[in-house]
């Protein structure tokens, strides 16, 4: 009898540190949602689905700089550095934000820092820049005299309706092909969310329905 009221209060513990832990993250999500700073980027699709969680839009966001803060990058140690950086986020004169700096952690300067799904860095010229008409060796003096880059990417998944996924997905490709998608994003104290995607300031979703609609 003891037994099974151990392994039921147990179970009982484990489920409510399952639920704090989900609780906490949803918190989290709408605490960043509600107070955070409203960025925006130039987005890609994919066409993805979960059986787990369900469908979701998949979008490409990926921005580089070349303004490295705080640490001397050379051949021998950049790998070293990988998903080490975070981002400094800047508004644009279109409308759309842009990585200013990156940095081993977010600085004390009054930016929107932001740390990204993943940062990777390389040579500002890579072997796909390569001339044609190029030797190796000019080549490879070219490249190791460019400045080094960090690039990033940042969340890319967006749950949506199933019904409204399929005409969600159509529209995506058709504009992200025209360069008109773009990712909304929150950011509050260095953690970034995706909160939507639009097309020509519109919601995907909003879209998808009018495509929908017009069939």
């Amino acid at each position: 009898m003891k037994k099974n009221i151990r392994k039921t209060v147990c179970v009982a513990v484990a489920l409510a540190v399952q639920c704090a832990a989900i609780g906490w993250l949803i918190g989290r999500y709408e605490n960043i949602v509600r107070n955070g700073t409203e960025v925006r980027f130039r987005c890609a699709a994919f066409d993805p689905y979960d059986p787990l969680r369900g469908r979701y839009l998949r979008t490409a966001v990926r921005e580089s700089c070349t303004n490295i803060v705080g640490v001397s990058l050379a051949d021998d140690n950049y790998w070293n550095y990988r998903d080490k950086f975070v981002a400094r986020l800047e508004p644009s004169t279109n409308g759309l934000w842009r990585v200013a700096a990156a940095a081993l952690e977010p600085q004390d300067d009054g930016g929107v820092w932001a740390k990204p799904s993943s940062s990777f860095v390389e040579r500002s010229v890579s072997w796909e820049d390569r001339n044609t008409d190029e030797s190796g060796a000019d080549f490879e003096k070219r490249r190791t005299a460019s400045p080094f880059k960090v690039t990033f990417t940042f969340p890319d998944q967006l749950f949506v309706n199933e019904r409204v996924a399929p005409a969600a997905e159509r529209v995506l490709r058709e504009m992200t092909s025209s360069g008109k998608a773009v990712a909304v994003y929150r950011v509050k104290g260095s953690e970034i969310v995706m909160t939507g995607i639009e097309v020509d300031g519109k919601s995907i979703v909003s879209c998808a329905r009018e495509a929908m609609s017009s069939k």
